[in-house]
């Protein structure tokens, strides 16, 4: 009996301090992935809160649960989280788990101007006391998990440009090359109705001079001056027509262009259109020269404004 007891001491002292080798009074968690998108897109969803309803895809916030509206608590397998001091390019991320409080820290790191690295930090006190150490090792390995989750989902919803921008973006060429232009100068932004009127000069003017439209019409709005609007328009035709009375030809290059569908009306795609632009931006693309849109839907036989289908183009280098 006295040597049983002596074994059984024995293997708990040894046990004991297996856990102190074993287990760290300070438990480091790291969860971390690569996104192939912009650093600016990454910061622009994952430390602004009022984006995180788009992106949290595994169920209902908990403040939705709890009918609070204002908490911003979100859950993952009975873990919440909460987005709390925002920096430069990180944030703090308080961690509920079970009844204890985990600040963490989660860093956006641009590698390339394409692809960025998102690490999630925290640290899980394990204490003095053998049973605790290991429950609180228990308990970290569920963080973890919970942790690496959310980032996953966060990385397939960045990996679509059509999530982050609300656009399909895509690089693509022409196939029309050949256009007849004109354009008007008007006070306010110009309407459909104002853009089909110069579409139909410029198509009567083709017609005058023997060529046949070979696509849909194109058109671009600048703004030159306080309350001066360029409208112009353009169709492509089969041959080379004379210039004349303000008309002009514009040979295009198939080229490359960033290129997106949109279904709406004019606001509808001018929104789309500063969508692009931001692209643009996030990237660091340069558009040297006019970006243009494509009726693909003839508004003028078309009531309905949402089913409109506007193609935007945008020339890439």
């Amino acid at each position: 009996m006295k040597k049983l007891i002596w074994v059984l001491t024995f293997l708990l002292i040894a046990g004991t301090l297996t856990i102190y080798l074993l287990i760290p009074q300070t438990i480091h968690i790291a969860a971390v992935t690569t996104v192939h998108t912009t650093d600016i897109g990454t910061q622009r969803f994952l430390i602004d809160e009022t984006q995180w309803p788009k992106w949290w895809d595994f169920t209902d916030s908990a403040s939705e649960k709890t009918g609070n509206k204002t908490d911003g608590l979100y859950e993952r397998n009975g873990d919440r989280f909460q987005l709390k001091e925002k920096f430069y390019k990180s944030a703090d991320i308080r961690i509920y788990h079970n009844q204890d409080s985990l600040l963490s820290r989660i860093t956006i790191i641009p590698l390339q101007l394409d692809s960025t690295r998102i690490e999630w930090t925290t640290a899980v006190q394990t204490g003095y006391n053998p049973v605790k150490r290991v429950t609180a090792y228990l308990q970290a390995k569920e963080v973890i998990k919970n942790m690496d989750a959310v980032l996953t989902h966060l990385r397939s919803f960045l990996s679509h440009n059509e999530n982050i921008y609300g656009l399909n973006i895509e690089k693509i060429s022409i196939r029309d090359t050949m256009f007849v232009a004109g354009k008007d100068f008007l006070k306010t932004p110009p309407n459909t109705e104002a853009i089909y009127q110069l579409i139909k000069k410029i198509q009567q003017y083709a017609t005058e001079k023997g060529a046949a439209q070979s696509g849909s019409p194109i058109y671009n709005v600048t703004l030159m001056d306080k309350d001066k609007y360029q409208l112009m328009a353009a169709i492509p035709i089969d041959k080379v027509v004379p210039e004349e009375r303000g008309f002009t030809i514009k040979k295009m290059v198939q080229g490359s262009f960033m290129s997106a569908d949109v279904m709406g009306g004019e606001y509808t795609v001018a929104k789309a259109s500063e969508k692009l632009h931001q692209f643009f931006t996030d990237f660091h693309k340069t558009s040297m020269a006019m970006n243009f849109n494509m009726l693909i839907t003839d508004r003028s036989l078309q009531p309905d404004t949402s089913r409109w289908v506007t193609k935007l183009y945008m020339p890439v280098y």
